[in-house]
């Protein structure tokens, strides 16, 4: 981006506005949520081997009371909870991590059933995992929770 044209443009724009709106423009900054709008949260992996599928989850600083992970019609992975922040607003200086509530929906490499899916819960870190191409699932549809 050339800033030259920028101010030449913004020269050009308060010609014809009666008020500062496009000099006042960028002395504001830009809302937290904004910078944030295509991050996901939570972040995850999905590797997979000859015999099955893993989802690695990334979950920290919460508590697996604060989670809850479904299975959608046998091809999505929902992974809902609540990011909650460890000291009060008030004493905040800078925040990077997100809080608050979240919804997130992973589709899956393969369809499984929720009895097929073992879930461990270790340092920060949900790991789901399933067997690859298994022949004896079912026909309906789930939406079973795995653990709350």
């Amino acid at each position: 981006m050339d800033i030259d044209k920028v101010r030449k443009w913004l020269e050009l724009t308060n010609q014809y506005q009666k008020n500062d709106f496009w000099r006042n423009l960028f002395s504001h900054s830009v809302p937290e949520k904004m910078l944030r709008a295509d991050e996901a949260f939570p972040l995850y992996d999905i590797y997979q081997n000859q015999s099955s599928v893993c989802i690695v989850i990334e979950i920290s600083g919460m508590n697996k009371n604060d989670l809850s992970i479904s299975l959608r019609q046998k091809s999505t992975l929902v992974v809902k909870g609540k990011a909650v922040p460890l000291f009060p607003d008030e004493m905040t200086i800078k925040k990077e991590r997100y809080y608050g509530e979240f919804e997130r929906l992973i589709p899956l490499p393969e369809p499984t059933d929720p009895q097929h899916m073992q879930v461990h819960f270790f340092d920060g870190l949900v790991q789901v995992t399933y067997p690859r191409k298994n022949e004896n699932l079912s026909a309906a549809d789930y939406d079973e929770s795995l653990f709350n």
